[in-house]
């Protein structure tokens, strides 16, 4: 003989406050072990000159990149134009400078351009401008 009925089963609630915490104290984790570095970076190696080997008497095309255009050796060029010269180009060495305003994603844009011709590219920071101290 049963004295007492047997309870309807309830479904268990999931307690959020205690998964809250674990993720809060993951994104504190990612946030602390990260490197804030601003996103208009781009660390390149960059081929020092050479000194004292081979002497190469080739000098490079340069391409600088400002806000409103682009110059090719000095000459302002619009992008059908400067991609195909680029494509053309039968030198090995590419050298591209920037502007301040420049953004990273048109760099980066025509970096892969003289990449897919073939032409092995370096960055070169203007004259004007100075490096960030860390």
């Amino acid at each position: 003989m049963q004295w007492l009925e047997p309870r309807p089963s309830r479904r268990v609630p999931i307690r959020l406050t205690p998964l809250i915490d674990v993720v809060f104290i993951l994104l504190l984790f990612f946030m602390l072990t990260s490197r804030m570095e601003p996103v208009g970076m781009l660390q390149l190696d960059t081929p020092a000159p050479d000194a004292g080997g081979e002497a190469s008497d080739e000098t490079p095309a340069r391409l600088h990149l400002t806000k409103d255009g682009l110059e090719w050796n000095g000459e302002p060029l619009e992008e059908p134009a400067l991609t195909d010269r680029i494509r053309g180009y039968d030198g090995k060495r590419l050298e591209i400078s920037t502007g301040d305003d420049v953004a990273l994603g048109r760099f980066t844009h025509w970096l892969g351009v003289a990449d897919d011709a073939g032409v092995s590219a370096s960055w070169e920071r203007d004259a004007g401008q100075t490096p960030d101290a860390p």
